[in-house]
């Protein structure tokens, strides 16, 4: 049995626990920092209600981050002159403005202070003159003066991440922490619940999880949780009661629908990681559909080939791998499910300005799916670190891709954490895809194109193939595509980018191409060099 992860990856679930990941938020592509929580060791300095140094300590990692990290090195001056102007989404009556070399605070035009000369390329006196800023506004406004201290992050780091570029942003510590459970999962019951009169209702269970194994299903009421009615309790008060260490034991009563007696289980809190893999066998061919990139996608798609290949008793007449709609997720991951297909060649290139951002990506040996054709299915959603995957197997003519033209998210976020348990996301590497081509802007162009509304099979197979494919011309544009985004947007109205989750007809074109070779070979054409010369 060719298991490629578990063979040659046996550090793998080593690697998730002990090394910082590579991930992508729903954005994008992202690198952790290390899971660490740093609380800084200040003393607490209070100023009009603020603790200065608290803050200033988060400002200064912050913006040190940024300086450091971020793709293109940004200009001090205007970083802070654009951080200290998210004054003015908390009340729009305030601005900050630049003066002959001096930063004023003002108010309907009219400037109420001024907050000293424009610092040096410096970024602990840009945290200062930052900090003075907040601190005139409360005096000044109320609208700044009731704004919590998270409220004052969001305005300060928002308002200097934007300016940067699409995809870099603050979480705030309880959206951090809600990020990080996504990524890399949380100790709890593996269900998900909503409060009703009498207690947490079951909507959903995690296959596999603690509630499945210990009996509950969907609809059944938790009414105790370890002898504690859960009636007129907040959601936030049950999930407290319901996560928790790893390994502990809750014992839970409930009631099913229809059973007149509740019952009581046990079950031992265990480590949950969404779902992100779905997988259906049928007549041969595999479909694989990837929601996002989490801990363990690439582990549960390698389980969900090898598993269908033993069902199906023989080697699979092929793979749909379904992608439409996949936002992204972790960049390991990523590598990892395109180095599942692949026996050699190139996966991705990543190239910034820190050091730590350039790295390349190599497939090992080992197909898993033993040379089963392929076809990718993608859409307008389909983003960044689904974009690395198709592109690898597209690129190494590995899988035949249709669809429309993708999102064109092709740059990688490193995810800094902050002193407050906030998070920065900070774009910090561009993708180039093996045949050298930046994704950013740009995205991928399917071999068959199936924008627009068509109606049957018969009507997408027949005029896709009659005259061939995708111009070979519009080809060898986007594999060269000028740097020019007015260049790209004519390129991608080849084929429009149209957001198409589940739609039948993508799937059966794909299955009918999958299983026929002479289909199969006009999608995706040997591009292999030729030579006519006189030996």
């Amino acid at each position: 049995m060719n298991t490629k992860l578990s063979r040659d990856r046996s550090f793998t679930w080593f690697r998730y626990v002990a090394v910082a990941a590579l991930a992508v938020t729903f954005s994008g592509c992202a690198a952790l920092s290390p899971n660490t929580e740093f609380t800084p060791r200040v003393r607490r300095v209070m100023v009009d209600g603020l603790d200065v140094n608290v803050m200033n300590a988060v400002f200064v990692r912050g913006f040190d981050e940024i300086k450091e990290r971020a793709f293109e090195e940004p200009a001090l001056d205007k970083l802070f002159i654009a951080a200290m102007s998210g004054i003015g989404t908390l009340d729009p009556a305030l601005r900050v403005d630049a003066i002959d070399g001096h930063i004023f605070l003002v108010i309907r035009d009219r400037p109420v202070s001024d907050l000293g000369k424009t610092p040096e390329n410096n970024v602990a006196a840009w945290s200062s003159t930052t900090i003075r800023a907040l601190v005139v506004a409360r005096r000044v406004s109320a609208k700044v003066r009731n704004a919590t201290d998270e409220m004052l992050y969001q305005a300060v780091f928002k308002n200097a991440l934007t300016a940067l570029d699409p995809f870099s942003r603050y979480a705030s510590r309880q959206d951090a922490a809600r990020n990080r459970l996504v990524r890399n999962g949380v100790i709890g019951l593996g269900a998900r619940v909503e409060m009703v009169h009498d207690g947490a209702l079951i909507k959903a269970v995690i296959a596999d999880g603690p509630a499945e194994q210990a009996g509950l299903k969907i609809d059944d009421v938790i009414t105790h949780a370890n002898g504690v009615p859960l009636a007129n309790q907040s959601l936030n008060d049950v999930r407290r009661r319901l996560d928790g260490v790893l390994g502990a034991v809750v014992t839970l009563t409930a009631q099913r629908p229809k059973v007149r007696e509740p019952f009581t289980v046990t079950a031992a809190l265990d480590l949950i990681v969404p779902d992100t893999v779905t997988s259906t066998l049928r007549d041969g061919i595999l479909e694989l559909g990837i929601t996002s990139f989490n801990q363990r996608t690439a582990l549960a798609v390698e389980r969900a080939v090898t598993t269908a290949r033993e069902q199906n008793g023989a080697k699979l007449k092929g793979i749909v791998l379904d992608m439409r709609g996949d936002p992204g997720g972790l960049l390991d991951q990523a590598v990892d499910v395109a180095d599942l297909f692949l026996d050699e060649g190139t996966i991705a290139n990543l190239y910034g300005r820190h050091p730590g951002a350039n790295q390349f990506y190599a497939a090992r040996l080992g197909d898993i799916a033993e040379g089963a054709p392929m076809v990718a299915i993608i859409d307008g959603k389909s983003a960044s670190a689904t974009e690395i995957v198709v592109a690898a197997l597209q690129d190494n003519h590995r899988a035949a891709v249709v669809g429309t033209v993708t999102w064109g998210k092709g740059s990688v976020q490193t995810i800094r954490r902050l002193p407050n348990g906030g998070e920065l996301t900070l774009t910090w590497a561009h993708v180039v895809t093996a045949n050298g081509v930046s994704l950013n802007g740009l995205g991928l162009l399917p071999h068959i194109c199936l924008a627009g509304e068509e109606s049957s099979l018969a009507a997408m197979i027949n005029p896709s193939f009659a005259g061939g494919r995708l111009p070979a011309a519009l080809e060898r544009q986007w594999q060269s595509p000028k740097d020019d985004p007015a260049a790209h947007a004519a390129l991608r109205a080849a084929c429009p980018a149209e957001d198409l989750p589940g739609r039948t007809l993508d799937l059966d074109v794909a299955r009918r191409i999958v299983v026929d070779p002479a289909l199969m070979a006009l999608a995706m054409p040997d591009t292999a060099p030729q030579l006519a010369i006189t030996p």
